[in-house]
């Protein structure tokens, strides 16, 4: 009898699950030919197990989207637009777009998802402008992020902060974030920043045109895994800012006070930025760098002043500065290109990055080309699945 009534229970509770639709016209209560016409209404209505439903359309928010509560690991939230319809969440009308000069942002004002302490939710096919910051998350664990598209924002495109672990972001790009309030000093396509947790997980995202860095792992004291990042012509200064403070990496990955962070970076690549390709940053930590690629960045590919990181199968090539690679003793480096003879753009199949710039595949995937990968030679990063 036990067993039979705890089946029940169980039909019951996925019984009542149920689809949440909103509209930018929207007048209703959330029902398909009813609709809610603000996001924040679905959010507040919805509870574990229920689907959220955008459909087509420009959303123009005038406070912050406050998402703090949670799903379940077998009935999480979800928030997404219906049937890949395109959906656009405008901030600019959120307070904070922009305050002025070295003025504060308060925390609840951060992003235009501003997700604390919100778990067990999944994200899908959102695009987000304008925003002071796109996505924010703080404390906020096991959610999935995936089709995610933020830009132009008044900060950090896409950011992880605090205690937050088990977060998996794919297929996102994050590009032409800015911050007004600080000349260019802390923009970033992706950011994992201040805090700890494992788990965390960015895949087959591009990270472009930001102000400051295409990836930011400042003071984030447990490991993150990349694996085919791009990041591409991040740190200059295209607003015209005074005083400009943007550092130009590809990939930094420190500084942190918290015990070291033993990042993962594989498959990914760096070019045409500012400063350097990837650097340690400062992180003492043991980070794990297997086939990446830093080409025609502004100063070296690879910097790693402070870790005993290995380095397995990079290449660094056609960045300025002779060196290619600044290493400690304390790096292992293994069958890398500065190892292995001299390099120049002939010794790829292709310097042309059109096919990495352009529409992803039907799969969300960035397609596949010969951009950056070496002739007759088996390292460095590559955006074929042949590796």
């Amino acid at each position: 009898m036990v067993k039979y009534l705890t089946l029940a229970v169980a039909f019951v509770g996925a019984a009542q699950s149920k689809d949440i639709f909103v509209s930018p016209s929207g007048t209703g209560s959330g029902s398909q030919t009813a609709p809610f016409g603000s996001i924040q209404s679905a959010v507040n209505a919805a509870v574990a197990g229920d689907n959220i439903l955008l459909r087509a359309g420009t959303y123009k928010p005038t406070t912050n989207i406050q998402i703090t509560k949670s799903g379940t690991r077998t009935s999480p939230i979800t928030l997404r637009s219906f049937e890949k319809e395109k959906v656009i969440i405008d901030g600019e009308s959120l307070p904070g777009t922009p305050y002025g000069l070295d003025e504060s942002l308060p925390n609840k004002e951060r992003g235009i998802l501003h997700i604390e302490k919100g778990n067990y939710w999944k994200f899908y096919n959102l695009e987000l402008i304008n925003g002071p910051y796109g996505i924010y998350a703080r404390d906020a664990s096991h959610n999935y992020y995936e089709l995610i598209t933020t830009h132009d924002n008044y900060e950090t495109g896409f950011q992880l902060q605090g205690s937050s672990s088990n977060n998996t972001v794919i297929y996102l790009d994050s590009y032409r974030n800015r911050d007004p309030r600080k000349n260019g000093e802390s923009a970033d396509g992706f950011a994992c920043k201040e805090g700890s947790g494992e788990g965390n997980v960015l895949r087959n995202a591009r990270l472009w045109d930001n102000v400051d860095d295409g990836l930011d792992l400042f003071m984030f004291g447990s490991a993150v895994t990349l694996e085919e990042v791009y990041a591409w012509s991040n740190g200059f200064n295209r607003w015209g800012f005074s005083g400009f403070n943007g550092d130009g990496n590809g990939f930094k990955l420190g500084i942190t006070d918290n015990p070291p962070a033993n990042h993962i970076v594989r498959n990914c690549m760096a070019f045409g930025n500012a400063k350097k390709g990837f650097i340690d940053n400062g992180n003492p930590g043991k980070l794990t760098v297997e086939r990446n690629t830093a080409w025609n960045n502004g100063d070296v590919g690879f910097n790693f002043r402070s870790s005993t990181s290995s380095l397995t199968k990079n290449i660094a090539a056609v960045n300025v500065g002779s060196a290619q690679v600044t290493l400690v003793s304390s790096v292992t480096a293994s069958g890398n290109s500065w190892q292995s003879g001299s390099w120049s753009n002939t010794s790829f199949e292709s310097v042309n990055p059109s096919v990495l710039k352009g529409a992803r595949g039907s799969d969300g995937r960035v397609k596949a080309s010969g951009f950056l990968i070496p002739v007759g030679k088996d390292i460095g990063a590559t955006t074929r699945a042949d590796i």
